[in-house]
């Protein structure tokens, strides 16, 4: 199916932007995505419902809208759209099965928080657990930075980690005070790597719940951004 929007005040088109609202986002279930590769990636993913595109896309299957540029320039959230903004479902998450996680700890900037899940998905940490004051995975930056990862990743909100201890995955929590360095953990068959919110670090309470406390030897410097932080923990354990 193939129609045409050109208004910017049409209703369809008011209510894809309206997707930029996490609580709308949250209601309806569905979220909107930039450009030909995450548009690829959600169509690999099975969660693309429609898509509004400048040029009819030839052999997809789904409903499509062809808009005027000033309506794709309202739909998109980048400051130079590819021509596709794509609708999607969001998916239904699976239960923690894989023998290591990844639990983000009230991370909260989207850049930081696309890069470790596009990082988690590289070094095949394809369970990653959020804490309930987490950013949102739909957010525009987060997804942009994710470039796609959100699709192939097992992201669970909300989940406590002590559900995963009581389940005999061995806690790493990243921390300077008190801490081994990362290269001489010894890790378990089943592990789960803790990273902190950007200013605090990981809790109290979540320290509380570690088996171990992990820490990057660095130098001349005190600490380093949670993503980089992220990536160099995940490479070492992977």
């Amino acid at each position: 199916m193939i129609k045409e929007i050109k208004s910017r005040q049409n209703e369809q088109i008011k209510r894809i932007v309206k997707l930029n609202d996490s609580k709308y986002r949250n209601e309806v279930k569905e979220f909107k995505v930039d450009g030909f590769h995450m548009f690829e990636m959600a169509m690999q993913a099975g969660l693309v419902k429609e898509i509004y595109v400048l040029k009819p896309i030839k052999d997809v299957d789904i409903p499509q809208f062809v808009v005027s540029k000033e309506v794709m320039e309202k739909i998109s959230s980048t400051k130079s759209p590819q021509g596709i903004v794509s609708v999607c479902k969001m998916s239904e998450k699976k239960e923690v099965k894989n023998d290591k996680v990844l639990y983000l700890d009230d991370v909260s900037d989207p850049g930081n928080l696309g890069t470790i899940l596009r990082t988690a998905l590289a070094f095949n940490f394809l369970d990653v657990v959020l804490s309930e004051n987490c950013c949102s995975i739909y957010n525009d930056k987060v997804l942009q930075a994710s470039q796609g990862a959100i699709f192939k990743l097992n992201i669970v909100s909300g989940k406590k980690l002590k559900d995963l201890k009581a389940k005999s995955y061995q806690v790493l929590a990243t921390e300077i005070k008190g801490s081994i360095s990362l290269k001489d953990v010894k890790i378990k068959d089943k592990f789960v790597l803790v990273l902190g919110n950007e200013a605090h670090g990981v809790s109290q309470e979540i320290l509380t719940l570690a088996d171990q406390r992990v820490r990057i030897d660095i130098e001349n410097i005190e600490s380093l951004n949670v993503a980089i932080a992220g990536a160099i923990a995940m490479y070492s354990l992977k």
